[in-house]
């Protein structure tokens, strides 16, 4: 446990200072029998820019939403980071937070994947929610 805590620390303080990209603190692997919240994953890039477009199951986009539990968040995140475990950075898992808990409200319609792009900003909640959880840029081509 406190270990954990001295590596949660030392992210936060490399990431406030611009030293290193942050990465989020390791979850322990997905439980045993856990529900599949996530097809797959797909790295695709626009000129330099990367977006990891996440491809939900039908009961990933059941489980997700403004009253699902924090139990059922990390799991997918958790289960997204055995897809693509280079996406673990802060922003990475904040915009997942994000589209995880509120998809059908930041981006009403959309049904077919969540992209996430790693040089985007940690910003507030509100400022996430605000730029449908891509926050820092206009959005890429792959989040019309």
């Amino acid at each position: 446990m406190m270990r954990s805590m001295f590596i949660a620390a030392t992210v936060i303080a490399a990431a406030a200072t611009g030293l290193a990209p942050a990465v989020a603190a390791p979850l322990p692997a997905r439980p045993p029998g856990s529900p599949q919240y996530i097809e797959r994953t797909v790295w695709e890039y626009h000129g330099e820019r990367a977006t990891l477009r996440i491809y939900p199951t039908a009961w990933g986009w059941a489980a997700a939403g403004p009253f699902t539990n924090g139990a059922q968040s990390h799991d997918a995140w958790a289960e997204l980071l055995e897809h693509a475990p280079d996406a673990n950075t802060l922003s990475m898992q904040q915009q997942f937070f994000c589209y995880w808990q509120s998809a059908t409200f930041t981006n009403p319609g959309k049904v077919d994947t969540w992209n996430l792009e790693p040089w985007r900003q940690v910003v507030s909640n509100t400022i996430l929610l605000h730029s449908g959880c891509n926050p820092g840029d206009p959005d890429d081509v792959f989040n019309w």
